[in-house]
């Protein structure tokens, strides 16, 4: 399964209450950024958000499921997790659970090493 332009823009269109994001090509699946910061995956047709120590209890709750993805025999777990339509729907609470994970990795970012 690919992921369909439509999707894309139904996940952007849903950001609104969010901020502007753009979206760039990303193996088969499209990065979800804002400010160019990359806070978001969509592979075939899910959305996936960042999700670190602090806010992973909350996608646990609900359920969500980790990006996985197979490299050289092996399961590559990634900080990524499943976003449920219900709350993609609710715009404010989507708003809620993206500035979350943009937080996330935020908090992730290295610092550039001084030379």
């Amino acid at each position: 399964m690919v992921t369909s332009a439509e999707y894309v823009d139904w996940i952007i269109d849903q950001l609104c209450e969010f901020g502007e994001v753009e979206t760039k090509r990303l193996f088969g699946g499209r990065a979800v950024l804002k400010n160019g910061q990359n806070f978001g995956l969509i592979f075939e047709d899910q959305l996936y958000l960042k999700a670190d120590a602090q806010s992973l209890p909350k996608f646990k709750e609900v359920g969500s499921e980790q990006f996985t993805y197979e490299k050289g025999g092996k399961t590559i777990l990634v900080s990524f997790w499943t976003v449920s339509e219900t709350v993609i729907e609710d715009l404010q609470e989507f708003a809620i659970w993206a500035e979350a994970a943009l937080d996330a990795a935020l908090r992730a970012k290295k610092p550039k090493s001084k030379r």
